[in-house]
């Protein structure tokens, strides 16, 4: 009985980690699309108002080649964010099913939902930090822009936040025995 509980309590830890991983993968892989980019831009075009002053726009997107006029160390460091992002998310969900392996389903929500924020937060730090070198930035640009950064990317992640917390706890509720 026991080990039957340790096993379902791993398998159900491994799970919702990879879920909100691959459902990471997939959001910096939408957002390395072309069409969807331009299409939502079209149509949310406040959005872009923080990225006219050098703070970067939406999710890192994970792409094989350059979008528009960018470089490709520009898109090299692009990669590396949305890779970023989606290991600081994996890591973030793994950590809460170590610490609570018996969550309860708002907590699994909530889990998967602030590993998307650090994740965001993190890689949009790192993007600001690439802007600044980018533009040779003096001593404020450092400091504001990976500031900036991180907080924008924070709040997509909190608009965003809701689909890798909603797997997570799909897969929590999908693993789980029932009594």
């Amino acid at each position: 009985m026991r080990t039957t509980r340790v096993i379902g309590a791993l398998r159900a830890r491994a799970d919702a980690s990879v879920v909100v991983a691959c459902v990471c993968l997939l959001l910096v892989l939408a957002h390395g699309s072309a069409t969807l980019l331009t299409a939502f831009t079209a149509r949310a075009g406040l959005s872009v108002v923080p990225s006219a002053l050098g703070v970067p726009f939406a999710l890192p997107g994970l792409r094989a080649t350059p979008l528009g006029a960018t470089d490709w160390p520009w898109q090299l460091c692009e990669n590396f964010a949305a890779l970023l992002l989606v290991a600081t998310a994996t890591a973030r969900m793994h950590r809460h099913q170590r610490i609570r392996p018996d969550a309860g389903l708002v907590r699994r929500l909530l889990a998967g939902w602030t590993a998307l924020i650090a994740g965001t937060a993190v890689a949009g730090a790192w993007r600001g930090m690439v802007a600044a070198r980018m533009v040779e930035a003096g001593l404020w640009g450092w400091l504001l822009l990976p500031l900036t950064g991180a907080l924008f990317g924070a709040l997509w992640g909190l608009t965003l936040g809701w689909l890798p917390g909603t797997a997570a706890l799909a897969a929590t509720t999908a693993s789980r025995p029932v009594p």
